[in-house]
């Protein structure tokens, strides 16, 4: 499987790179500075780079440099937010939809997605001023960012105020993706559950990331999310936190405690996972961004080369080292993970 040790030259459809609307610059900014590192010149420079290619309006001399001629990028906002009231929190997503169409627009190498509402947030706050839910406004605005803006796809968070995707006030919108039949992209939460306890030496973004999104995969599964949707297309990014790797505990696990599969329905009923936990997860598509090349085979041995695609994370790092490792795998292998695989899904 290992070619020669020159980088990757072919195009890449890289299904992770970021973006913020431009007039949320000072906020995103203030609040992802490290917090408890060592403070220096470098670290805030790297930050205000990082932040001001996020807030490029899709149109910055290093997305063009990632573009190139032949890449494509899907274009995520990571979202996160302050309290608000909701019809203003609403009113956020539903131009930042309109920002990203208006941007992405005549541009068919850039991809958009749809930004979503903190779902918990609208379930627990029931009845708008109008009668109508707000679940079901904060759904609207999803459907419209597809069937009229014509997003490909939806972006989630790990974890929308420190709940997890399994919880019941997601599922309207997995529900919906089901329905309209477009992907599900899986990104850590800018603030993972437990962050306030990982400050030290940026934590976070060496495991609290990675420890997010795999406990909001294994949410999902447990809760019978994917027993809803059989045909949920799920693109767990960053390797789905390395949740291959644990594949044996769960087995060991769900022997152990049976009733650990044990779920109850958003009606109210009680169910059983149809089947193992691993079931689900070799069902979902994953990223390799920053993979090493051990880590690809063991994806592929575990879910198959055609569930395997490719994401740089930009701006937060680049195609450098994705390249590297794609350049170590047989021609063939790499051109599916780079491009084909994700082709195929976003067409």
């Amino acid at each position: 499987m290992l070619s020669s040790l020159a980088s990757y030259n072919g195009p890449i459809f890289d299904v992770q790179a970021h973006a913020i609307e431009p007039s949320t610059f000072q906020f995103v900014y203030e609040t992802v500075q490290p917090k408890g590192s060592p403070t220096n010149d470098e670290t805030a420079k790297n930050v205000l780079d990082i932040c001001q290619n996020l807030a490029d309006d899709l149109s910055g001399s290093a997305r063009r440099r990632a573009l190139g001629a032949e890449n494509t990028q899907v274009v995520t906002v990571n979202t996160f937010f302050p309290e608000l009231p909701l019809d203003q929190l609403l009113n956020i997503v539903n131009n930042t939809n309109n920002w990203m169409a208006r941007a992405t627009e005549h541009k068919p190498n850039l991809i958009g997605t749809a930004t979503i509402a903190p779902p918990p947030r609208l379930a627990k706050a029931g009845l708008a001023s109008d009668g109508v839910a707000y679940t079901a406004k904060g759904v609207n605005i999803v459907r419209r960012a597809i069937t009229e803006l014509g997003f490909k796809a939806i972006m989630v968070a790990s974890n929308y105020d420190d709940v997890f995707l399994g919880d019941a006030s997601f599922d309207p919108y997995f529900s919906l993706a089901h329905e309209l039949a477009v992907p599900i992209i899986i990104h850590p939460a800018v603030k993972p559950v437990g962050s306030s306890s990982m400050s030290k030496q940026n934590i976070g973004a060496y495991a609290g990331y990675l420890n997010d999104q795999r406990a909001t995969l294994l949410a999902m599964v447990m809760s019978g999310t994917l027993d809803r949707y059989p045909n949920l297309t799920i693109i767990a990014t960053h390797l789905g936190g390395g949740i291959l790797t644990s594949l044996g505990r769960f087995e060991v696990l769900q022997d152990r405690f049976p009733r650990d599969t044990e779920y109850v329905s958003p009606r109210g009923n009680n169910l059983k996972l149809r089947h193992p936990i691993d079931y689900y997860l070799k069902n979902l598509y994953y990223d390799c961004n920053n993979a090493e090349v051990a880590d690809i085979h063991h994806a592929m041995s575990t879910v198959g080369a055609d569930r395997l695609l490719t994401g740089t994370d930009f701006p937060w790092t680049n195609d450098t080292f994705t390249r590297q490792i794609l350049g170590k795998l047989d021609g063939h292998l790499a051109g599916k993970l780079a491009y084909s695989n994700a082709a195929k899904l976003f067409k």
